[in-house]
């Protein structure tokens, strides 16, 4: 008998219904106990999949994947640096790049003057690289706050990619064009003579902020730094030729240069620094657009520069009032005066790191063994030790995922099992009487099946539905991983297997079982003979 056939025969149908009542159970109390073990099943993939997602996002970020190799002046460190360009390394093991890095703490002001901190950064050769890209994706910029394409960044750029929580130590609740870096002045009386605008003074030197370009904020960086930058950043710092962050000289303090955000408006902006210049200069200082534009110092937010310069000289103290005024009149619109600072080669010392990012952690002990036979150059044990571990977790992670999901379908199946041989015992004299009086195996088959697939889709809809309803709340609550990350992934090909081998064992377990059960003659059945 077709199925739609069946569906349409009165005698079916009430053999459907009254039979599926018996099957459901008292209170429908084993459609309810196969929902909960539904529901337990779908918890476990959900879980699994969110710890696996959450693994693998861990095992492909650079946090985890980067290993520091650190410079401790022995064996052969640059003849190492020239080993891992090779491909060949490359392919044997599995990383994507390396580069060479120093690392320094430098003194930022805040975003009030009285705030001041050390940050720690790390600077690497090029920022073009798939470890930063990987640094800037997504999931760790915060509010979008960076460049749109690091790859168009000036090679020599003194920008930094910057933690939230770094802003966050110096007052900033939003991200800033510019942070200042604090630059001490050793000329005091210069720096009063060019109106340099003068944060702190001790007996030996003052100290003012020197703008450097914020190219992104991010929730974390590797290796519990504060910020990364180019190393040209560190050669600035350090540049003991031009000291190009030393404010006290005449080429700073001749001109007003602004870098002014988009959203201000460069007319209104032009209009209100001619304005306020009035009040100190007799002639009319010039505006120009064009003439400032230093792409080392350009920063993630969009905007433009200008400068003001007046032919009629006046004085560096004038200027110095114009800033003041124009600086107070924007303060809070993220509106920054720059400098067109006057950078020159000053080449580093020794780099500090070699920064080594790897595709996966396969290879990470023969690439430890290789180091250190090659060029006696040691790389830290407890790192390796650690990113092992974590390797392992990951494998272990997906052998459990499976094993969690193959127990849950013999639960499942073991069920209906139990279910169907405990219905059996009930009602074997109805199916022998059914059978005496012509009803096939293969029709009541057909009965149990259907009855059978009812109760179980019926069972993974609420499953489904409670556990997906879980994880939304669960999100809404904020209750995350990272406060980013959520606990249960419900959708995924892994449930979407799971779902059709539970509806597929289920029916296949059936008709089995019943089979096996109808396999006895009507009158077997009737006087329960064995």
């Amino acid at each position: 008998m077709k199925i739609f056939d069946m569906l349409r025969n009165d005698y079916f149908r009430l053999f459907v219904k009254r039979e599926g009542k018996v099957v459901l159970g008292k209170n429908l109390s084993n459609l309810w106990l196969l929902t909960a073990v539904l529901t337990a099943t779908f918890l476990a993939i959900a879980f699994s999949n969110a710890s696996l997602d959450y693994l693998s996002y861990k095992m492909d970020d650079p946090f985890i994947n980067w290993v520091d190799i650190k410079n401790e002046h022995t064996g052969d460190f640059r003849a190492l640096g020239e080993a891992l360009r090779s491909d060949e390394n490359k392919e044997r093991f599995h990383y994507h790049d390396y580069q060479m890095d120093f690392y320094s703490a430098y003194d930022f002001y805040g975003k009030d003057d009285d705030v001041s901190v050390y940050l720690k950064g790390r600077f690497f050769e090029d920022l073009d690289t798939d470890l930063v890209r990987e640094i800037l994706k997504d999931a760790n910029v915060v509010r979008d706050w960076k460049v749109d394409d690091i790859s168009e960044v000036d090679t020599n750029t003194i920008g930094m990619i910057i933690t939230g929580e770094a802003l966050a130590k110096l007052g900033y609740d939003r991200a800033p064009a510019y942070i200042s870096y604090k630059s001490g002045i050793p000329d005091i009386a210069g720096a009063y003579e060019y109106g340099v605008a003068v944060v702190e003074e001790t007996s030996r030197a003052v100290f003012a902020r020197a703008p450097i370009p914020v190219l992104a904020v991010v929730s974390k960086l590797p290796g519990n730094v504060d910020f990364i930058a180019d190393s040209y950043l560190h050669e600035q710092m350090r540049n003991g030729i031009t000291w190009p962050f030393d404010l006290a000289r005449s080429v700073y303090a001749e001109t007003l240069c602004y870098f002014v955000p988009e959203e201000i408006g460069m007319e209104s902006f032009i209009s209100d620094v001619m304005t306020i210049a009035g009040k100190y200069m007799a002639d009319e200082i010039e505006a120009d657009e064009g003439s400032f534009y230093f792409p080392q110092i350009v920063p993630f937010r969009k905007g433009d520069f200008v400068t003001f310069r007046s032919y009629d000289w006046t004085g560096y103290q004038a200027w110095h009032d114009i800033d003041r005024e124009v600086m107070e009149s924007y303060r809070g619109r993220d509106v920054h005066r720059v400098y067109e600072y006057e950078f020159s080669d000053d080449p580093l010392p020794h780099t500090s790191f070699i920064s080594v990012h790897f595709e996966d952690l396969d290879m990470l002990r023969d690439f430890e063994k290789y180091v250190y036979d090659e060029f006696e150059v040691k790389i830290e044990m407890a790192q390796i030790n650690a990113k092992e571990n974590f390797n392992a977790v990951s494998i272990m992670g997906n052998i459990l995922s499976w094993g969690i999901i193959i127990f849950a379908i013999v639960c499942i199946i073991l069920f209906i099992v139990n279910l169907l041989q405990s219905y059996f015992q009930k009602v074997r004299r109805n199916l022998g009487t059914f059978k005496a009086f012509g009803i096939s195996s293969a029709k009541l088959i057909s009965v149990y099946l259907l009855i059978m697939a009812a109760i179980v889709i019926c069972a993974l809809l609420m499953s489904l539905s409670f556990t997906w309803m879980l994880q939304g709340l669960m999100h809404i609550c904020g209750i995350l991983k990272d406060g980013v990350y959520d606990y249960l992934s419900l959708w995924s090909l892994k449930t979407a297997i799971a779902i059709i081998i539970i509806i597929s064992s289920a029916l296949f377990t059936v008709y089995a079982v019943m089979t096996g059960l109808l396999k006895a003659t009507p009158g077997d059945l009737i006087y329960d003979r064995q």
